[in-house]
């Protein structure tokens, strides 16, 4: 078993909810930010967990934050196979995917990088791979103005794409910068994390 902290997801259900009611099926969501230190991983984790609730399905967290893989960290999953051998073609997602001690949620861990990227012509069909075996696809990303290179192949395939924004804290030119690296693919939607401490908790959220 695959032990992840449990974060309080009381803060999510109604965002996931609104996901899982809304008209439009959207069953791939990209979590992203500006920078680092603005909670995209917690709500990334937080979203999976609450929209387990509402899924009769497993939901996949795919760790694909290459900078700071901490999901598979604190997983203990470091050294092996995951979402990089996946798109290299060494590993399948049977193979690379595990249960956690949460009902419902899967997770897909980071894997190797490597001294390159590896090859996201394999994406799309990775994505499409994961939501046949799931009802829900919730991907941890790296910042966008960290490594453009590594989300903005995302956010071109999910069906949704979120960017975590710290009120008070994300200058605005910042996510006007963010914003223009991601023209080109579906528009994000921006989720305001009010939390006023730097611990990465997440308080009140809100649809921006």
């Amino acid at each position: 078993m695959i032990e992840i902290p449990i974060a309080a997801n009381a803060t999510f259900d109604g965002i996931a909810a609104r996901v899982s009611a809304g008209g439009k099926a959207l069953r791939s969501l990209g979590i992203t930010s500006t920078l680092h230190g603005e909670g995209a991983t917690t709500v990334a984790l937080g979203f999976a967990l609450s929209l387990a609730n509402y899924d009769a399905n497993a939901v996949l967290l795919i760790d694909a934050n290459w900078t700071r893989p901490s999901l598979t960290e604190v997983s203990g999953r470091e050294n092996q196979p995951g979402l990089a051998e996946c798109l290299r073609g060494e590993a399948t997602l049977q193979q690379a995917v595990g249960v956690t001690a949460r009902r419902g949620l899967r997770f897909l861990p980071a894997g190797d990088f490597g001294t390159e990227s590896p090859p996201f012509g394999r994406l799309s069909g990775l994505i499409e791979q994961a939501v046949e075996r799931f009802g829900k696809v919730v991907i941890d990303l790296p910042p966008v103005l960290v490594a453009p290179s590594l989300v903005v192949p995302w956010a071109a395939a999910v069906d949704q794409s979120y960017v975590i924004l710290r009120r008070g804290v994300t200058p605005v030119g910042l996510v006007r910068r963010a914003l223009a690296e991601l023209r080109g693919g579906r528009p994000p939607q921006l989720i305001l994390n009010q939390t006023a401490d730097r611990s990465g908790g997440v308080g009140v959220l809100g649809l921006v």
